[in-house]
Protein backbone atom coordinates (compact mmCIF):
# COMPACT_ATOMS: atom_id res chain seq x y z
CA UNK A 1 0.00 0.00 0.00
CA UNK A 2 1.08 3.56 -0.66
CA UNK A 3 1.78 5.58 2.50
CA UNK A 4 -0.83 8.21 1.66
CA UNK A 5 -3.70 5.76 1.62
CA UNK A 6 -6.29 5.69 4.40
CA UNK A 7 -6.97 8.31 7.06
CA UNK A 8 -4.23 10.44 8.69
CA UNK A 9 -3.90 13.41 11.07
CA UNK A 10 -1.22 16.10 11.01
CA UNK A 11 0.82 16.80 14.13
CA UNK A 12 2.42 20.23 14.38
CA UNK A 13 3.77 20.50 17.94
CA UNK A 14 3.94 17.14 19.61
CA UNK A 15 4.21 18.54 23.14
CA UNK A 16 0.97 20.47 22.56
CA UNK A 17 -0.84 17.40 21.27
CA UNK A 18 -0.31 14.96 24.13
CA UNK A 19 2.10 12.23 25.13
CA UNK A 20 3.32 9.98 22.32
CA UNK A 21 1.79 6.92 24.02
CA UNK A 22 -1.65 8.53 24.31
CA UNK A 23 -1.53 9.85 20.74
CA UNK A 24 -0.57 6.49 19.26
CA UNK A 25 -3.23 4.59 21.19
CA UNK A 26 -5.85 7.14 20.26
CA UNK A 27 -4.75 7.09 16.61
CA UNK A 28 -5.33 3.36 16.47
CA UNK A 29 -8.75 3.74 18.10
CA UNK A 30 -9.67 6.45 15.59
CA UNK A 31 -8.92 4.08 12.74
CA UNK A 32 -5.98 6.08 11.42
CA UNK A 33 -3.58 4.59 8.91
CA UNK A 34 -0.84 7.00 9.95
CA UNK A 35 0.33 10.30 11.38
CA UNK A 36 1.96 13.23 9.61
CA UNK A 37 4.49 14.62 12.08
CA UNK A 38 6.46 17.83 11.66
CA UNK A 39 10.14 17.00 11.36
CA UNK A 40 11.72 20.17 10.04
CA UNK A 41 11.18 23.86 9.46
CA UNK A 42 13.36 25.28 6.72
CA UNK A 43 16.79 23.86 7.46
CA UNK A 44 16.03 23.30 11.15
CA UNK A 45 15.43 19.71 12.23
CA UNK A 46 12.63 19.03 14.74
CA UNK A 47 13.68 16.11 16.90
CA UNK A 48 10.13 15.58 18.20
CA UNK A 49 9.59 13.02 15.47
CA UNK A 50 12.04 10.69 17.21
CA UNK A 51 9.75 10.52 20.24
CA UNK A 52 6.84 8.92 18.41
CA UNK A 53 8.15 6.89 15.46
CA UNK A 54 8.99 3.66 17.28
CA UNK A 55 5.68 3.63 19.16
CA UNK A 56 3.73 4.39 16.00
CA UNK A 57 5.42 1.66 13.99
CA UNK A 58 4.88 -0.86 16.76
CA UNK A 59 1.16 -0.04 16.57
CA UNK A 60 1.11 -0.49 12.78
CA UNK A 61 0.92 3.22 11.94
CA UNK A 62 2.69 4.89 9.03
CA UNK A 63 4.73 8.00 9.83
CA UNK A 64 5.01 10.78 7.28
CA UNK A 65 7.53 13.48 8.14
CA UNK A 66 6.67 16.96 6.95
CA UNK A 67 8.37 20.30 7.05
CA UNK A 68 7.64 23.88 6.11
CA UNK A 69 9.74 24.85 3.11
CA UNK A 70 11.07 28.30 2.32
CA UNK A 71 13.21 27.26 -0.63
CA UNK A 72 16.13 29.45 0.38
CA UNK A 73 18.47 26.65 1.48
CA UNK A 74 17.61 23.54 -0.55
CA UNK A 75 20.45 21.39 0.72
CA UNK A 76 19.82 22.46 4.31
CA UNK A 77 16.15 21.53 4.06
CA UNK A 78 17.03 18.21 2.47
CA UNK A 79 19.54 17.49 5.22
CA UNK A 80 16.88 18.08 7.88
CA UNK A 81 14.45 15.82 6.02
CA UNK A 82 17.15 13.16 5.75
CA UNK A 83 17.42 13.11 9.54
CA UNK A 84 13.70 12.30 9.65
CA UNK A 85 14.29 9.34 7.36
CA UNK A 86 17.22 8.23 9.47
CA UNK A 87 14.90 8.34 12.48
CA UNK A 88 12.52 5.97 10.68
CA UNK A 89 10.00 8.12 8.80
CA UNK A 90 8.25 6.25 5.98
CA UNK A 91 7.75 9.16 3.61
CA UNK A 92 8.19 12.92 3.25
CA UNK A 93 5.81 15.84 2.67
CA UNK A 94 7.00 19.31 1.67
CA UNK A 95 4.72 22.08 2.94
CA UNK A 96 5.14 24.70 0.20
CA UNK A 97 3.06 27.85 0.33
CA UNK A 98 3.41 31.60 -0.19
CA UNK A 99 7.22 31.59 -0.47
CA UNK A 100 6.94 29.58 -3.69
CA UNK A 101 4.06 31.64 -4.99
CA UNK A 102 6.29 34.69 -4.67
CA UNK A 103 9.47 32.90 -5.78
CA UNK A 104 8.46 30.01 -8.07
CA UNK A 105 12.02 29.53 -9.36
CA UNK A 106 13.04 28.08 -5.99
CA UNK A 107 11.03 24.91 -6.54
CA UNK A 108 13.40 23.10 -8.89
CA UNK A 109 16.44 23.14 -6.60
CA UNK A 110 14.50 22.03 -3.53
CA UNK A 111 12.78 19.17 -5.32
CA UNK A 112 16.03 18.02 -6.89
CA UNK A 113 17.57 17.84 -3.41
CA UNK A 114 14.65 15.76 -2.09
CA UNK A 115 14.25 13.30 -4.97
CA UNK A 116 17.66 11.72 -4.33
CA UNK A 117 16.27 9.98 -1.22
CA UNK A 118 14.22 7.55 -3.28
CA UNK A 119 11.26 7.52 -0.87
CA UNK A 120 7.64 8.54 -1.53
CA UNK A 121 7.44 12.32 -1.68
CA UNK A 122 4.35 14.49 -1.39
CA UNK A 123 3.69 18.19 -1.25
CA UNK A 124 1.00 20.20 0.47
CA UNK A 125 -0.12 23.64 -0.61
CA UNK A 126 -3.10 25.87 -1.35
CA UNK A 127 -6.46 24.14 -1.44
CA UNK A 128 -7.74 25.64 -4.70
CA UNK A 129 -4.83 25.84 -7.17
CA UNK A 130 -6.59 28.02 -9.74
CA UNK A 131 -6.74 30.77 -7.12
CA UNK A 132 -2.92 30.70 -6.94
CA UNK A 133 -1.77 30.66 -10.54
CA UNK A 134 1.77 31.87 -9.77
CA UNK A 135 2.58 28.82 -7.65
CA UNK A 136 4.79 26.34 -9.60
CA UNK A 137 2.22 23.53 -9.61
CA UNK A 138 3.59 21.65 -12.58
CA UNK A 139 7.13 21.64 -11.22
CA UNK A 140 5.93 20.04 -7.98
CA UNK A 141 3.65 17.62 -9.81
CA UNK A 142 6.51 16.41 -11.97
CA UNK A 143 8.71 15.65 -8.96
CA UNK A 144 6.22 14.46 -6.34
CA UNK A 145 4.16 11.30 -5.96
CA UNK A 146 1.06 12.83 -4.35
CA UNK A 147 -0.48 16.24 -3.66
CA UNK A 148 -2.14 17.16 -0.35
CA UNK A 149 -4.25 20.29 -1.02
CA UNK A 150 -5.27 22.19 2.11
CA UNK A 151 -9.05 22.18 1.82
CA UNK A 152 -9.87 24.31 4.87
CA UNK A 153 -13.52 24.97 4.11
CA UNK A 154 -14.09 26.81 7.39
CA UNK A 155 -11.33 29.29 6.58
CA UNK A 156 -12.70 29.61 3.03
CA UNK A 157 -16.19 30.37 4.44
CA UNK A 158 -17.54 27.71 2.08
CA UNK A 159 -19.65 24.59 2.50
CA UNK A 160 -17.39 21.57 2.65
CA UNK A 161 -18.74 20.10 -0.58
CA UNK A 162 -18.12 23.28 -2.55
CA UNK A 163 -14.58 23.69 -1.20
CA UNK A 164 -13.67 20.10 -2.03
CA UNK A 165 -15.28 20.30 -5.47
CA UNK A 166 -13.25 23.38 -6.38
CA UNK A 167 -10.07 21.75 -5.11
CA UNK A 168 -10.59 18.51 -7.00
CA UNK A 169 -11.58 20.35 -10.16
CA UNK A 170 -8.00 21.60 -10.28
CA UNK A 171 -6.02 18.84 -8.58
CA UNK A 172 -7.47 15.95 -10.54
CA UNK A 173 -5.78 17.40 -13.62
CA UNK A 174 -2.31 17.05 -12.08
CA UNK A 175 -1.80 13.42 -13.02
CA UNK A 176 -0.78 12.30 -9.51
CA UNK A 177 -2.86 10.97 -6.59
CA UNK A 178 -4.75 13.51 -4.48
CA UNK A 179 -4.89 13.22 -0.66
CA UNK A 180 -6.81 16.28 0.59
CA UNK A 181 -6.12 17.80 4.00
CA UNK A 182 -9.37 18.67 5.77
CA UNK A 183 -9.93 20.95 8.73
CA UNK A 184 -10.40 20.03 12.40
CA UNK A 185 -9.71 23.44 13.92
CA UNK A 186 -11.58 26.71 14.07
CA UNK A 187 -15.26 26.94 13.23
CA UNK A 188 -15.97 23.55 11.70
CA UNK A 189 -18.65 21.17 12.92
CA UNK A 190 -18.29 17.47 13.60
CA UNK A 191 -20.74 16.52 10.85
CA UNK A 192 -18.69 18.51 8.33
CA UNK A 193 -15.61 16.50 9.27
CA UNK A 194 -17.46 13.26 8.61
CA UNK A 195 -18.95 14.66 5.40
CA UNK A 196 -15.49 15.58 4.14
CA UNK A 197 -14.42 11.95 4.42
CA UNK A 198 -17.60 10.72 2.72
CA UNK A 199 -17.13 13.13 -0.18
CA UNK A 200 -13.49 12.12 -0.63
CA UNK A 201 -14.39 8.44 -0.54
CA UNK A 202 -17.15 8.94 -3.11
CA UNK A 203 -14.62 10.72 -5.32
CA UNK A 204 -12.45 7.60 -5.23
CA UNK A 205 -9.52 9.27 -3.48
CA UNK A 206 -6.96 6.90 -1.93
CA UNK A 207 -6.53 8.81 1.32
CA UNK A 208 -7.34 11.88 3.38
CA UNK A 209 -5.80 13.82 6.24
CA UNK A 210 -6.88 16.39 8.80
CA UNK A 211 -5.06 19.43 10.16
CA UNK A 212 -4.31 19.24 13.03
CA UNK A 213 -4.28 17.18 16.26
CA UNK A 214 -3.45 19.86 18.84
CA UNK A 215 -6.27 22.18 17.73
CA UNK A 216 -8.93 19.52 17.18
CA UNK A 217 -10.34 19.00 20.67
CA UNK A 218 -12.27 15.97 21.83
CA UNK A 219 -15.46 16.45 19.81
CA UNK A 220 -13.65 16.90 16.49
CA UNK A 221 -11.30 14.00 17.18
CA UNK A 222 -14.35 11.83 17.76
CA UNK A 223 -15.67 13.01 14.40
CA UNK A 224 -12.43 11.93 12.75
CA UNK A 225 -12.95 8.51 14.27
CA UNK A 226 -16.52 8.41 12.95
CA UNK A 227 -15.29 9.29 9.47
CA UNK A 228 -14.88 5.91 7.82
CA UNK A 229 -11.93 5.69 5.50
CA UNK A 230 -10.44 2.24 5.30
CA UNK A 231 -7.18 1.29 3.70
CA UNK A 232 -7.24 0.74 -0.03
CA UNK A 233 -7.62 -2.90 -1.09
CA UNK A 234 -4.95 -3.00 -3.78
CA UNK A 235 -5.82 -6.52 -4.93
CA UNK A 236 -7.73 -7.40 -8.10
CA UNK A 237 -10.50 -9.99 -7.64
CA UNK A 238 -9.94 -13.24 -9.54
CA UNK A 239 -13.07 -12.77 -11.65
CA UNK A 240 -11.92 -9.32 -12.81
CA UNK A 241 -8.20 -9.92 -13.32
CA UNK A 242 -8.19 -10.60 -17.06
CA UNK A 243 -10.31 -7.56 -17.85
CA UNK A 244 -8.41 -5.36 -15.38
CA UNK A 245 -5.03 -6.31 -16.86
CA UNK A 246 -6.28 -5.64 -20.38
CA UNK A 247 -7.79 -2.27 -19.43
CA UNK A 248 -4.60 -1.24 -17.66
CA UNK A 249 -2.36 -2.35 -20.51
CA UNK A 250 -4.41 -0.34 -22.99
CA UNK A 251 -4.34 2.77 -20.80
CA UNK A 252 -8.05 2.86 -19.99
CA UNK A 253 -7.22 2.41 -16.28
CA UNK A 254 -4.17 3.65 -14.38
CA UNK A 255 -3.66 0.35 -12.54
CA UNK A 256 -4.42 1.68 -9.05
CA UNK A 257 -7.20 1.08 -6.54
CA UNK A 258 -8.94 -1.78 -8.40
CA UNK A 259 -11.78 -2.06 -5.87
CA UNK A 260 -12.36 1.67 -5.53
CA UNK A 261 -15.60 3.51 -6.26
CA UNK A 262 -16.14 4.78 -9.82
CA UNK A 263 -17.57 8.29 -9.85
CA UNK A 264 -19.37 9.86 -12.80
CA UNK A 265 -16.28 11.98 -13.49
CA UNK A 266 -14.06 8.92 -13.58
CA UNK A 267 -16.51 7.11 -15.86
CA UNK A 268 -16.52 10.06 -18.24
CA UNK A 269 -12.71 9.94 -18.46
CA UNK A 270 -12.73 6.17 -19.07
CA UNK A 271 -15.35 6.51 -21.82
CA UNK A 272 -13.29 9.27 -23.40
CA UNK A 273 -10.14 7.12 -23.30
CA UNK A 274 -12.11 4.38 -25.06
CA UNK A 275 -13.04 6.85 -27.79
CA UNK A 276 -16.73 6.48 -27.08
CA UNK A 277 -17.45 10.17 -26.56
CA UNK A 278 -16.37 11.23 -30.03
CA UNK A 279 -19.17 10.70 -32.51
CA UNK A 280 -17.90 8.27 -35.14
CA UNK A 281 -18.47 9.31 -38.73
CA UNK A 282 -19.55 5.96 -40.15
CA UNK A 283 -20.31 6.06 -43.88
CA UNK A 284 -23.63 4.63 -45.04
CA UNK A 285 -21.72 2.38 -47.44
CA UNK A 286 -20.21 0.50 -44.48
CA UNK A 287 -23.67 -0.27 -43.12
CA UNK A 288 -24.88 -1.31 -46.58
CA UNK A 289 -21.94 -3.73 -46.81
CA UNK A 290 -23.03 -5.40 -43.54
CA UNK A 291 -26.45 -6.04 -45.11
CA UNK A 292 -24.88 -7.38 -48.28
CA UNK A 293 -22.75 -9.82 -46.25
CA UNK A 294 -25.79 -11.00 -44.31
CA UNK A 295 -24.56 -9.62 -40.98
CA UNK A 296 -27.70 -7.49 -40.72
CA UNK A 297 -30.95 -8.33 -42.45
CA UNK A 298 -32.54 -4.96 -43.11
CA UNK A 299 -31.51 -1.49 -44.06
CA UNK A 300 -30.38 0.93 -41.32
CA UNK A 301 -29.23 4.51 -41.24
CA UNK A 302 -25.57 4.81 -40.22
CA UNK A 303 -26.38 6.85 -37.15
CA UNK A 304 -29.05 4.49 -35.77
CA UNK A 305 -28.35 2.81 -32.44
CA UNK A 306 -28.88 -0.98 -32.19
CA UNK A 307 -30.65 -2.68 -29.33
CA UNK A 308 -28.83 -5.22 -27.16
CA UNK A 309 -30.81 -7.96 -28.93
CA UNK A 310 -29.75 -6.77 -32.38
CA UNK A 311 -26.16 -6.52 -31.20
CA UNK A 312 -26.30 -10.08 -29.87
CA UNK A 313 -27.53 -11.36 -33.25
CA UNK A 314 -24.71 -9.56 -35.07
CA UNK A 315 -22.07 -10.95 -32.70
CA UNK A 316 -23.43 -14.49 -33.08
CA UNK A 317 -23.24 -14.20 -36.86
CA UNK A 318 -19.68 -12.96 -36.67
CA UNK A 319 -18.79 -15.95 -34.49
CA UNK A 320 -20.23 -18.29 -37.13
CA UNK A 321 -18.28 -16.58 -39.90
CA UNK A 322 -15.03 -17.11 -37.95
Amino acid sequence: MNPWEGKHIWIWQLNQSGSPEVIVNRAVNLGLAGLLVKGWDGRSYWSQIEDIIALAHAAGLIIGAWGYSYGTYPQGEAAAAKRCLDAGADWLIIDAEVEYEQNPSRAGSVLEAFRVFGVPLGYSSFGIPSYHSKFPWQVFNAACDVVLPQVYWGDFAMPVDKALSLSLRDCMQFGIPVMPAGQVYGKVAADEIVKFADLCKNAGLPGISYWDWQEAGEVRLEAVGAAEYGKIIDVVSDWAKAGWDKATAKGFMDGTNPQGVVTREMLAVILDRCGLLDAAEIPQSAVDTLKKEGIITSGHQADWRPTWGELAVVVSKLEVKK
